[in-house]
């Protein structure tokens, strides 16, 4: 990779996970909302005149409707940077499985590199390490075998001990 900064060509690169995060918003955004209108409403109730009903409520959507539409027009916003900003985590996720995938059915794979500021940086140099491991043919290293076993195995069969 150069030393120019990688531009993104998608942000939206893991339904699942991005689209997850962009529910949740809006579902906090939502209760935030009826939390604050229905806090509102009270507080107005009990300080307020005794007056019907839904006198309160046409003075709840005078007195804060434009608040209410502020923060409509700014919901799509905070989606879209949470999106954005979700990719630096989702995109090398989804780069490291498509390279573990492609390993995994025997293809090629060259090393790979997150942007600068993606998260999880060490995935990729970790993955790069186990990727040249397996290139060049390299077994795992074989587990540690407890040495009263590995004596027991050299010991012919029917030998007396000491």
């Amino acid at each position: 990779m150069s030393n120019k900064k990688a531009l993104r060509k998608r942000f939206f690169v893991d339904p699942k996970v991005q689209g997850g995060l962009a529910l949740r918003i809006a579902l906090y955004w939502l209760v935030c909302l009826l939390t604050i209108t229905l806090m509102l409403l009270c507080w107005r109730i009990i300080t307020g005149p005794v007056r019907p009903f839904y006198t309160h409520l046409d003075d709840l959507w005078f007195f804060n409707g434009p608040a209410i539409v502020a923060s409509l027009l700014l919901l799509p916003l905070v989606v879209v940077d949470i999106v954005r900003w979700s990719n630096r985590f989702a995109g090398p996720m989804l780069r490291l499985r498509r390279s573990m995938r492609a390993l995994a059915r025997g293809e090629s794979v060259k090393p790979i590199e997150f942007r600068g500021n993606d998260f999880w940086q060490d995935f990729a140099g970790e993955f790069n390490a186990l990727l040249k491991r397996v290139q060049e043919g390299h077994a795992p290293p074989a587990p540690e075998q407890d040495e009263s076993v590995a004596q027991n195995e050299e010991e012919p069969v029917g030998a007396a001990t000491a």
